[in-house]
């Protein structure tokens, strides 16, 4: 009987602790990130011109940041992250080539905090914009300058002589006053006063 009592006990005790636990697991469950696009630790070969985040739950604006870095520790990050729902969007200047680093923060439904970062690889390079050439115009002015460029260079060595010319003048000047300076006070002490 008294074992009966025991095993009745336990199972009760059981019973109660799983329903206590259960409602408690839903409860605590958190928002979290699930997918992103570029995905993460994947390789672009096309232009992107935004990064997506989309979260398991709402998440807030306010406290919502996207950092999108390149290799070359530069922000690549085009305006404010725009939030709606569950997603995140962050539009993005031209990347460079390399390891794209992605670092977020936002606030879930909730108000938790939540962080991370992840990466990709863009392998997609960017292409200049090619410059007109039809114009002979500036093909012309280019060369003028650079057939006049030896004049100021002329110039500031001419310049530059009559500088230290001025300057040693000024000094001899000076040893000259200070010499004859000398010879008149020397003068004066050894004629007789009257």
């Amino acid at each position: 009987m008294t074992r009966n009592r025991l095993l009745a006990s336990a199972a009760a005790l059981l019973v109660g602790a799983l329903v206590v636990v259960s409602p408690a697991g839903p409860a605590h469950a958190h928002t979290e990130l699930s997918r992103t696009s570029p995905a993460a630790k994947s390789t672009v070969s096309k232009a992107v011109t935004a990064v997506t985040l989309t979260f398991s739950g709402l998440i807030k604006r306010p406290g919502t940041s996207v950092a999108v870095t390149g290799p070359d520790k530069v922000s690549y990050s085009d305006a404010d992250a725009q939030v709606l729902d569950k997603t995140i969007t962050q539009k993005v200047k031209a990347l460079p080539v390399g390891t794209i680093t992605v670092t977020w923060r936002t606030v879930s439904a909730d108000g938790h905090t939540i962080k991370g970062t992840f990466t990709f690889t863009n392998r997609f390079a960017a292409t200049a914009e090619p410059t007109p050439t039809t114009d002979p115009t500036p093909t012309a002015a280019a060369a003028t300058p650079s057939a006049q460029s030896p004049a100021p260079a002329a110039a500031t060595s001419d310049s530059g002589t009559p500088s230290a010319l001025w300057w040693l003048v000024g000094v001899v000047g000076l040893l000259v006053l200070a010499l004859l300076g000398g010879l008149l006070l020397r003068r004066r002490r050894s004629s007789p006063t009257t």
